[in-house]
C-alpha cells in the first residue's frame, strides 16, 4: 500500500549560496506549537545532520555528461578524472580523526535531467537554466521528529523508502535509491543531498583538476577546491567569515563562501581544511560519542573529548539590550595569532506557515531566544572577539536564517571588539583589550559573555562603490579628515574616549594578507584643497599594520581615556583643529600575489552625485606626507570610533 507524508514533513534547502562555524538550518515544527500569528506554528531553527544509521553516506555520479562540458572550449574533463578529484574531496572530510562523518561515491546514475528529491545522493554537472553559482549543495531534511515505518513512500514515486529488512541505510531492493531502516528520526535529519556544478554554456565554469591547470582565468576553477567546500555543506556546515587565518597567512577556512578564481594560490589552498572546518565537523559528528555504530571508536579514531574543549558564552547588544542573533564570534590562538574557529550567536525561532510554506518574523523577544554560542577548540589560550555580519566580507543571506534574523532586526550595527572579562560592558575604557580564555580537552570554559560597546562611529563616506587604487605608487598615503566639530558633538562640553580607527581594506589576491607600511592617528589643518598633516608626530602609530580582506580593520588605541583628554585639551586651546586617520601602502615593490597589486582601500566613489552624507575630507600624498591633495572624486572609507566615558 502506498503511503505519503503530509507536506509539512520535508523541506528542501534553497540553491547556492547555501547557508563552518555554524550550521545549515531548517525549522523544527515538532509539537505544532501555536505562534503569535494566527494560523501559524512555532518553527525552532535547528541544524541539519546526517543520522548515524545512514553513514557512510553513499553518493552516485551522474554519467550522462562525459566529457564534462566546458563553456570555455577545449580541453574537456573526463568523468573518470573528475571522480578522482571528487574522491579526494570526500577523503578530506572522511579522514578527520575526531569526526565520524563519512561519505563516498558508490556508483553512477544516468539522469538526463537535473537533481530531484529521489533518495539518490547525486553529484551532477547538470544545472537548471537559472543557476548562476559555481556549485551548490542542496539537502532535503525532516522538519519534525518523525517515526518512519516500513513501507512508507516519502518521495511519492510508488516505491517504499523505509524497509524493515535493514538496520542501516542501504539500497535494499537494488533499484538505485537508498532505503531507511524504520525508527524515530529527529527534525533536521538529512534524507538526501545533491551536489551540482555549473558548466552551462552561458554562465558556467571550466573545472580543472591539477595545480598546473589552476590559472587566472576567472571562469576557470579548481574542481577539488570547490568540491571540498560543497561537501562541507553536505555535512551541514554553513559559511564562515574567516578569509584570513593570520597576519602571515591570507588563506582562510574552506567554508568561506567565496573563491578567488583569479588567484591560483587561493584556489589550491581551499583544498586543505582549516582548523575551523575540522573543529565543527568534529563537533557535529564527534568520534567516541556512542558505544556502538559509526560514532563508536574504530582503529585510527580519536575521541573528540580527548582533543577538544568548548568555549561557551553569549553576545548582548550594548545599546539595544537584546541578545544578538548571528553575531560572528571568533577564537584566536594567543600563541600563534591564528584564527582557530568561529561560531554564530543565538538560538532562534520563526513563525511558520505550513502551507504554502513560509517563515515570518514577529519581534526580537519572540524570534531570538538567547545570544548563546559555543566554539570547539583544542587545548590552549585564546582571545575571543565578536564582529557583525554586515556584508563585509560576507552578507547575512550567505550564512543562515539566524544571522538574517539579527540583521533584519538591526542588531549588527556594532563594532568589532574583544571579550575582556570583568571589564566587559556597554561602556568600556579599552575596547581593544582582551582577556585570556584557557581551554582544556573535554572541559567547558563558560562565562565568555560579550556586551557590544555603545560607541559613536564617525564615517565621512557613503556606500562602497569601488576599491583602489591599483596604480598607486609605492608608499602612497591616504588620509581622512575629522573636524573637531564632529568630535566635540559626541559629548558636548565633556570628555570622549577615542577608541580606534577603522580602515576598509581589500587585496587583489585572496591568498595575500593586506599589510600596510603604517597606520596612524594624527592632527593637521586644511586650507582649501590642501591639507597639512603632521605625520612626524602622530598621536598613535602602528608600523606593519595588518588590514582585513574586504572588511574594516581596527587600529585600537592604547589608552582611549587619556587620548580623549589630550584631544579635548587640544580642541580647547586651538592646537587641534582636525584629527586625521592615515594609512600608507608598502614603500617597496614587488607586491606579493599573482596580481602584483598593492593592498587597496574601500572607496565611496559617487560623490559627484552626492550620494554620500559628506565629502571632500579625503586626501592623498605621494611624497611621504610632505604635501597632501584633496580628492573630490572619492571618499576613503576610514572611520573614527569614540564614546562617552
Amino acid at each position: 500500500m502506498r503511503k505519503t507524508f503530509a507536506m509539512t514533513l520535508l523541506a528542501a534547502l534553497a540553491a547556492a549560496p547555501a547557508f563552518a562555524g555554524g550550521s545549515l538550518e531548517n525549522v523544527n515544527v515538532t509539537g505544532d506549537v501555536p505562534s503569535p500569528i494566527a494560523g501559524q506554528i512555532v518553527g525552532k531553527l535547528i541544524g541539519n545532520r546526517w543520522d548515524a544509521r545512514c553513514l557512510p553516506a553513499p553518493y552516485v555520479l551522474n554519467n550522462t555528461q562525459d566529457p564534462i562540458p566546458n563553456p570555455l572550449g577545449a580541453p574537456f574533463l573526463s568523468l573518470a578524472t573528475a571522480k578522482t578529484a571528487l574522491d579526494s574531496s570526500f577523503q578530506s572530510w572522511n579522514q578527520i580523526p575526531t569526526s565520524f562523518m563519512e561519505s563516498h561515491i558508490g556508483g553512477t546514475v544516468s539522469n538526463p535531467g537535473t537533481r530531484a528529491f529521489d533518495f539518490k545522493n547525486e553529484i551532477t554537472f547538470r544545472t537548471t537554466a537559472g543557476f548562476t553559482a559555481i556549485a551548490s549543495s542542496q539537502s532535503t531534511v525532516l522538519i519534525r521528529d518523525s517515526n518512519l515505518t516500513a513501507g512508507l513512500d516519502i518521495d511519492g514515486d510508488g516505491d517504499s523508502d523505509v524497509s524493515s529488512a535493514i538496520a542501516t541505510c542501504a539500497d535494499v531492493d537494488n533499484d538505485g535509491d537508498v532505503e531507511f531502516p524504520p525508527g524515530l528520526y529527529k527534525a533536521g535529519t538529512i534524507l538526501e543531498n545533491d551536489v551540482q556544478f555549473n558548466t552551462k554554456a552561458s554562465n558556467g565554469y571550466r573545472f580543472t583538476v591539477a595545480n598546473a591547470d589552476a590559472d587566472t582565468v576567472t571562469r576557470s576553477v579548481d574542481l577539488e577546491s570547490v568540491t571540498v567546500h560543497e561537501f562541507g555543506h553536505s555535512l551541514g556546515l554553513s559559511h564562515v567569515q574567516n578569509n584570513n587565518d593570520s597576519a602571515t597567512d591570507g588563506n582562510g577556512a574552506t567554508m568561506f563562501p567565496f573563491v578567488d578564481t583569479g588567484d591560483p594560490a587561493s584556489e589550491i589552498a581551499q583544498r586543505d581544511l582549516g582548523t575551523d572546518d575540522i573543529a565543527f565537523a568534529s563537533f557535529y559528528y564527534p568520534e567516541g560519542s556512542a558505544a556502538s555504530g559509526v560514532p563508536a571508536l574504530q582503529p585510527g579514531d580519536v575521541p573528540f573529548n580527548s582533543v577538544y574543549g568548548l568555549i561557551r558564552g553569549s553576545v548582548t547588544h550594548g545599546v539595544l539590550n537584546q541578545p544578538i542573533a548571528g553575531a560572528s564570534v571568533m577564537a584566536v590562538d594567543r600563541n600563534t595569532g591564528r584564527e582557530f574557529a568561529s561560531a554564530y550567536s543565538g538560538t532562534t525561532q520563526v513563525s511558520y506557515r505550513p502551507s504554502p510554506a513560509g517563515s515570518f518574523l514577529v519581534d526580537p523577544a519572540f524570534n531570538i531566544i538567547n545570544g548563546d554560542f559555543v566554539i570547539p577548540v583544542v587545548q590552549g589560550n585564546y582571545d575571543v572577539y565578536v564582529e557583525p555580519v554586515d556584508g563585509q566580507p560576507v552578507p547575512a543571506t550567505s550564512i543562515s536564517t539566524t544571522v538574517q534574523i539579527g540583521t533584519l532586526f538591526g542588531q549588527h550595527n556594532f563594532n568589532e571588539e574583544f571579550w575582556n572579562g570583568n571589564n566587559e560592558g556597554a561602556i568600556e575604557k579599552r575596547a581593544g583589550e582582551s582577556k585570556n580564555v584557557h581551554v582544556n580537552p573535554g572541559k567547558v570554559t563558560s562565562g565568555v559573555n560579550i556586551v557590544t560597546n555603545a560607541q559613536t562611529t564617525i564615517s565621512n563616506f557613503g556606500a562602497r562603490d569601488f576599491v583602489g587604487f591599483t596604480g598607486s605608487p609605492a608608499g602612497r598615503m591616504y588620509a581622512v579628515q575629522f573636524p573637531v566639530s564632529q568630535i566635540s558633538a559626541v559629548n558636548p562640553g565633556g570628555d570622549v574616549l577615542v577608541h580606534a580607527g577603522a580602515f576598509n581594506t581589500i587585496v587583489s589576491d585572496n591568498s595575500v594578507v593586506p599589510v600596510y607600511s603604517e597606520a596612524m592617528l594624527t592632527t593637521g589643518t586644511v586650507a582649501g584643497t590642501v591639507a597639512t598633516i603632521d605625520v612626524a608626530n602622530p598621536l598613535e602609530k602602528v608600523t606593519g599594520f595588518v588590514g582585513q580582506d574586504n572588511d574594516f580593520a581596527p587600529l585600537y588605541f592604547k589608552n582611549p581615556h587619556e587620548l580623549g583628554k589630550r584631544v579635548r585639551r587640544g580642541i580647547e586651546d586651538g592646537s587641534i583643529q582636525n584629527l586625521f586617520l592615515v594609512l600608507r601602502i608598502p614603500t617597496t615593490t614587488p607586491y606579493p600575489g599573482v596580481s602584483g597589486v598593492a593592498p587597496l582601500v574601500g572607496l565611496d566613489g559617487n560623490v559627484a552625485v552626492n550620494d554620500s552624507p559628506i565629502f571632500g575630507y579625503s586626501f592623498f600624498s605621494d611624497d611621504g606626507g610632505a604635501t597632501w591633495t584633496r580628492t573630490n572624486t572619492y571618499n576613503f572609507m576610514f572611520s573614527l570610533i569614540l564614546s562617552q566615558p
